[in-house]
């Protein structure tokens, strides 16, 4: 028995050994943003056996089973973090003789921090007030008038932290969020009064600056660009008061109303000028009509013929054919769709008026010349059609079309007086408005907020006397019920075959045509009777043309893209229906890219993907052509003009999509990978269409991230050298003028103690290039205006008043006092408040009491 024990000893020591477990030393890194986390508690197996030390290490030696699953936790709190715990496991190895395994973990701890928003009128708490940080809406605060914002990330400069609640004054402020924070938010009961002084002319609403705003008699200011002028009352809420604008130059001159201030108030109202701008009208294009035959020559000869002939008239103002086109390609608009839903929606509205097309078709009696014009709506407002025996009568030709152009243009004035029991025009001699001129009379129509809705017409009046500038009128006829009023829009009334007083007779015209087999209704399409235009087809096709019944009539219909109809008609019956089919020119288009699989659309249609080697049928003239094919690559698109039966865009004419450096850039700069977004910007090559506005964003990307003034002048330099930015054809460019000049003062700023003969040289053309962007702040986009508009005002009175410490001449020293006092008169109202801005207005004030101390 005892060698029975001695043998089976060892196996019993054994398995003693392992129920106490093997050693093992465990080491824990714990981490929270690539940071130590010290003091996390360390939790093996459910049991807490210590915290991490100052480099977040926790290290100790434990006995576990071999083959055991070990789970580690690891917790760490902070105050203003919220720390999600850290959990993993591991298996203990088999040991290997008497060594001590080692078992390392790194416990990556994800946290959010946090800070708390506490809202308050007067130390009561505000549930319900809207919270947005960043320009994001991220939530309301609750009962206890308090929110809790979680954020990983926060901007350099701080982030941005707004809360408002309806009646109450709003908070805006850019805070160094600390994690833990309480942040207290005093809001005020406030009213917020709105105003909007607008105009409206040939269906363009644009703001009116510069218009006087008093409360109760008071002068508090002046319109701004946009026509706004924003009134915050602080005081008890119920309050009436009395708000004026005074408008010189407009009707009417002086408007009031009587408001309660109490919460949000809006005021809206439409003034007209007693001098009318001209009309602003860019001729696009004139181009061929006919296929097979080379019309280009004879289009150009018309088309500049046109513009020598159109401009010479006062009432209308040019908008060079190259801007206009460069703007509706980077606008990407289609013509289609400029010729029918118009542009009134899209920024070229602020460019011009009305669009002038023009159309060169050859037939056996020569050339037909025609030119349309299109207002914002897109609608047709007038068309004028002439002939030219040949090439050489062409200049003939158009010349009359812009005599009858300037005769018979539906223009428009406004009543802005009465004297005895006619009534003053604010258009005359100047304008070919004479005695006799007759005017249909409109009322406007208002919706909600005082916006002009409409106008119906209310009656005719008839120039009795004309002047340079003005006529004076009398009324022919007025619908029952209606009276003249200052204010009332009128518009030059053509005389039309049928129009008899109340009496009108008329046929119903359908113009139908299409591509191919298909035939559809044609809009657009204009009607001349006996070569002078009677109206053009709407979306359906169709148009009411008056006549005289039992008349023999020429009818011509014209539309660009299809050959033009002339026929011989009569119509006995009023409202009689007639339809005509027109045939297209039509071209064969074939196009590939490089990548190949791009989506073609034409004319915002999709068509298929390329390459489309069998063409696609579309019709003679302009057509938009758009490619998409996502991932890096940007859009391409073109107003193309098809002038050939056969366009082939295929082969060593396929069409190269570009990379889209502007989403790269952007999207590198979100994830904050700086060196990213400055390689994606710096890849647009000269001839790359977003070249010029890649080379901003990087000049910003040097002037606020990296402080490299250098580079920034040399890249906002080279977008400015562009001619089409000198002329501002792209507005947005307006503001480059202003980053360019804060970036020569801070370059001038940084060379006054290295270099104090060179540092003047910088703040002289900060100030040069500064003044071209007072010039053009109207031009600044809407989300920067206000940022914009300040750092002109005070990069302007910077660089002056370090020009004068350098220089001591008097004249710089005036110039700086002005400049400094046109900083604070300028100043935007929306940013007051806000840190920053208040910073700069406190360091402001201090340049200037040192100046006003010499």
């Amino acid at each position: 028995m005892a060698t029975t024990h001695l043998r089976f000893l060892p196996v019993l020591l054994v398995a003693l050994l392992g129920g106490c477990g093997q050693r093992l030393d465990i080491e824990v890194k714990a981490r929270i943003d690539g940071q130590p986390a010290a003091q996390a508690k360390v939790t093996i197996d459910r049991e807490e056996l210590g915290v991490t030390d100052a480099q977040g290490v926790f290290a100790q030696r434990l006995r576990k089973k071999a083959g055991s699953e070990v789970e580690v936790t690891v917790i760490k709190e902070a105050p203003g973090y919220r720390i999600d715990p850290w959990k993993a496991t591991f298996l203990v190895k088999l040991p290997k003789g008497d060594q001590i395994d080692t078992y390392r973990v790194e416990a990556d701890l994800k946290a959010v921090r946090y800070v708390t928003l506490r809202v308050s009128e007067k130390g009561t708490p505000l549930p319900e007030a809207k919270v947005s940080v960043g320009g994001k809406e991220e939530g309301v605060t609750d009962a206890k008038g308090e929110f809790v914002y979680l954020y990983q990330t926060q901007p350099a400069k701080g982030a941005e932290v707004n809360v408002a609640k309806t009646g109450y004054s709003p908070y805006r402020a850019t805070r160094q969020l600390e994690p833990g924070q309480v942040i207290e938010v005093a809001l005020n009961r406030q009213a917020v009064v709105a105003i909007k002084a607008l105009t409206d002319e040939y269906g363009r609403t644009s703001g009116v600056p510069g218009l006087s705003v008093s409360i109760d008699g008071k002068t508090v200011g002046k319109t701004d660009a946009q026509g706004g002028y924003t009134y915050d009352y602080q005081g008890e809420p119920g309050k009436k008061t009395v708000i004026a604008l005074a408008a010189p130059g407009y009707v009417p001159a002086v408007w009031k109303a009587t408001v309660r201030l109490e919460g949000q108030v809006n005021l809206q109202r439409y003034f007209y000028p007693t001098t009318p701008k001209p009309i602003r009208i860019g001729i696009y294009r004139v181009v061929g009509n006919t296929p097979g035959v080379d019309l280009k020559e004879v289009a150009t000869q018309a088309e500049q013929a046109l513009a020598t002939q159109l401009f010479k008239f006062p009432a209308f103002r040019e908008v060079p054919a190259e801007r206009l086109q460069a703007e509706v390609n980077q606008r990407k608009l289609s013509i289609e769709r400029i010729t029918t839903k118009g542009w009134q929606d899209t920024p070229l509205r602020a460019t011009v008026d009305m669009i002038a097309l023009g159309s060169v078709a050859k037939d056996d009696g020569g050339y037909l010349v025609e030119v349309k014009f299109h207002t914002v709506n897109g609608k047709i407002i007038f068309s004028e059609i002439a002939r030219a025996r040949s090439a050489g009568g062409i200049n003939g030709a158009v010349r009359d079309i812009a005599n009858n152009v300037i005769e018979r243009f539906p223009l428009e004035g406004t009543i802005v007086g009465q004297e005895d029991d006619r009534y003053r025009i604010n258009i005359g001699k100047n304008w070919r408005i004479g005695r006799g001129t007759e005017f249909t009379l409109t009322t406007p129509t208002f919706g909600e907020g005082g916006k002009v809705a409409g106008y119906r017409d209310t009656g005719r009046i008839e120039v009795t006397r004309g002047e340079d500038t003005s006529s004076l009128a009398e009324v022919a006829t007025l619908k029952q019920g209606e009276k003249v009023q200052i204010g009332d829009r009128v518009v030059r009334r053509t005389g039309r075959e049928g129009d008899e007083g109340d009496r009108r007779t008329y046929f119903l015209l359908t113009a139908k045509g299409g591509v191919g087999t298909d035939v559809n209704p044609l809009a657009g399409t204009s009607v001349y009777l006996n070569g002078e235009w009677a109206g053009a087809t709407g979306t359906n096709g169709q148009a009411e043309v008056s006549l005289r019944l039992g008349r023999n009539y020429t009818l011509t219909l014209y539309r660009h893209g299809y050959q033009q109809l002339t026929d011989k008609i009569k119509v006995d019956k009023s409202g009689e229906a007639r339809e005509f089919l027109l045939a297209a020119n039509n071209v064969l288009f074939k196009v590939d890219s490089m990548p190949s699989s791009a989506t073609v659309y034409i004319d915002d249609e999709q068509v298929g993907k390329t390459p489309i080697t069998g063409g696609k049928l579309i019709t003679l003239g302009f057509h938009s052509v758009r490619l998409t094919y996502g991932e890096d690559y940007r859009d391409f698109f073109e107003v193309m003009e098809f002038t050939k039966k056969e366009e082939d865009r295929t082969g060593e004419r396929s069409i190269v999509l570009q990379k889209d450096f502007l989403k790269m850039g952007e999207r590198a700069r979100q994830k904050g990978d700086i060196e990213g977004a400055i390689k994606a910007y710096a890849s647009t090559e000269r001839n790359h269409p977003d070249y010029a506005e890649a080379h901003r964003r990087l000049g910003d990307i040097y002037l606020d991230d990296q402080e490299d003034y250098d580079r920034a002048i040399a890249e906002f330099e080279a977008v400015l050298a562009l001619p089409e930015n000198q002329q501002l054809i792209y507005k947005q460019f307006a503001v480059t003028f202003t980053n360019l000049g804060h970036a020569y003062c801070e370059k001038g700023n940084r060379l006054v103690d290295s270099d104090r003969a060179t540092a003047p040289t910088y703040f002289a053309k900060a100030i040069k290039v500064l003044q071209t962007a007072k010039q053009n702040t109207r031009f600044f986009p809407s989300a920067e205006y206000d940022e914009a508009v300040h750092d002109t005002y005070y990069y302007t009175a910077l660089s002056y008043h370090k020009l004068y410490l350098i220089t001591k001449q008097p004249a710089v020293m005036n110039s700086a006092s002005l400049a400094w006092r046109e900083y604070f008169d300028f100043f935007p109202k929306k940013l007051e408040g806000i840190p920053a801005f208040v910073q700069a207005r406190e360091g402001a004030r201090r340049y200037r009491d040192q100046i006003q101390e010499q």
